[in-house]
């Protein structure tokens, strides 16, 4: 299971700018919530449990960036009861490659 964020979208009728979205990696199907953007941990997390556990039930792993409302003690305290490990993706920092002569 994927999950991200993406704001600075109009607003809909009913305020909200962004768009929270869940993508089981297996089988590729998504799941999308638009959201306000003042949106906190226990708002997506419910949003989780309504729009992806009830269709797909208990992931083995969910890969996220490190937004707040992915690393936020609601989310800690929510995968121990449910036995998942949240697992942050590792930003990557790209060197150029340096060539040695001898």
């Amino acid at each position: 299971m994927s999950m991200d964020f993406v704001f600075g979208l109009p607003k809909d009728s009913e305020g909200n700018t962004g768009i929270v979205v869940f993508v089981d990696r297996l089988s590729k199907m998504a799941h999308l919530a638009a959201v306000p953007d003042s949106i906190d941990a226990e708002g997506t997390a419910k949003l989780f449990i309504d729009r992806v556990f009830r269709q797909h039930g208990l992931p083995v792993a969910i890969i996220s960036d490190r937004d707040p409302r992915f690393t936020g003690k609601f989310w800690k305290s929510i995968f121990k009861v449910l036995g998942t490990r949240l697992e942050m993706s590792r930003r990557i920092i790209r060197r150029p490659t340096v060539k040695l002569s001898v």
